[in-house]
């Protein structure tokens, strides 16, 4: 294991005793998975930092909470504090028995106090200790994203656990729970992440309306579009980005009405996202797709001319009515669109 570690992270060769490598980088190389990062966990973690790069970046706002790291090219390290300077009530701490292992850089021990190692193998999720829940109570939706991310099962005691604190999620910050969330979201399993959010009971108090599901494969916006009944306040109260709360609206708008124009409205962004939806809704996913190049044919001042109009709200009901002939496939050239706009002018007349 410490070969595989400073292989990946070579900077870690560079630290003394008393440095132990913790959590989810042990966890990914026994799962066979390249991790991303290395999280240090020892006695003076600024001078660690130091050890390894000269650009340290301070990580969180509250002194006993701080964290350093450093990015080095492809490899990042992350480097906190030995909780009371003892990597076994360091350990004791942690959520899951999977990111309670730590590797000793000094002697290349691998601790494992807590059957991690076991955990993985059985490819179980597996609580520490309750009262770590209560601790930080995103824990509990942290639960859910291994489960997911890992296609992990719920240890039983671990399930009741987090059943019993879901209601607690709401006092998290909302901005962490939107990122778990989009974890959870983003992994191709919405079915199975749907059903681990009704089972340990944080479906209802995240407003998530957890749906029977027929496929897997949405976007994070796709699946906010099927369990969330008022988007507007949804990304309210939980602060979406607005290109997020702009895109579930859309897909939303799509699924019960969805042809040329339509999905040219929304967006080829948006509009290719609607095929998942569907399937997952149980819906045909056919859909007659229009070229999302196609603009108007004639400017805006070309029908004013035509039309001899001043420019205003009627040229440009002219020009929206010449681009929906055009996706409707009615009108194809320049020629075709100026009999179009005069045949509409004579109409109005």
């Amino acid at each position: 294991m410490i070969d595989a570690l400073t292989q990946r992270f070579p900077a870690l060769a560079t630290l003394g005793p008393r440095h132990y490598v913790v959590g989810g980088a042990i966890r990914d190389l026994l799962l066979g998975r390249d991790p991303a990062d290395a999280d240090v966990a020892c006695d003076d973690p600024l001078a660690a930092a130091q050890t390894v790069g000269p650009r340290v970046i301070r990580l969180g706002d509250q002194e006993h909470l701080s964290a350093y790291r450093v990015v080095l090219p492809g490899h990042v390290y992350d480097f906190a504090e030995l909780l009371d300077h003892d990597i076994a009530a360091d350990l004791a701490r942690r959520d899951f028995t999977v990111n309670a292992m730590a590797v000793d850089l000094a002697s290349g021990e691998l601790l494992d106090p807590h059957g991690g190692q076991r955990d993985i193998e059985a490819r179980l999720v597996r609580m520490v200790d309750a009262s770590n829940f209560d601790d930080d109570p995103l824990r509990v939706l942290k639960g859910v994203r291994m489960a997911v991310k890992y296609g992990f099962d719920l240890e039983e005691e671990t399930l009741a656990a987090m059943r019993a604190r879901a209601a607690t999620i709401t006092s998290v910050a909302v901005e962490r729970v939107t990122y778990e969330l989009s974890v959870i979201f983003s992994s191709g399993v919405l079915r199975r992440a749907v059903a681990l959010l009704r089972e340990t009971g944080l479906a209802a108090p995240l407003g998530l309306h957890a749906r029977d599901l027929h496929a897997d494969d949405v976007t994070v916006a796709g699946a906010y579009a099927l369990l969330v009944d008022e988007p507007r306040a949804y990304a309210r109260k939980w602060r979406w980005s607005a290109e997020l709360l702009r895109d579930v609206q859309a897909l939303q708008g799509l699924i019960e009405q969805h042809d040329r124009v339509d999905l040219y409205d929304a967006g080829e962004g948006v509009a290719r996202q609607l095929p998942a939806v569907l399937r997952a809704l149980g819906r045909d996913a056919t859909l007659d797709f229009p070229d999302f190049s196609i603009r108007a044919l004639l400017s805006g001042d070309a029908i004013a001319t035509l039309a001899g109009l001043a420019p205003g709200k009627e040229v440009g009901q002219l020009k929206r009515a010449l681009l929906e002939a055009q996706l409707h496939g009615e009108i194809t050239n320049a020629e075709e669109a100026e009999r179009f706009v005069r045949t509409k002018v004579e109409r109005w007349a």
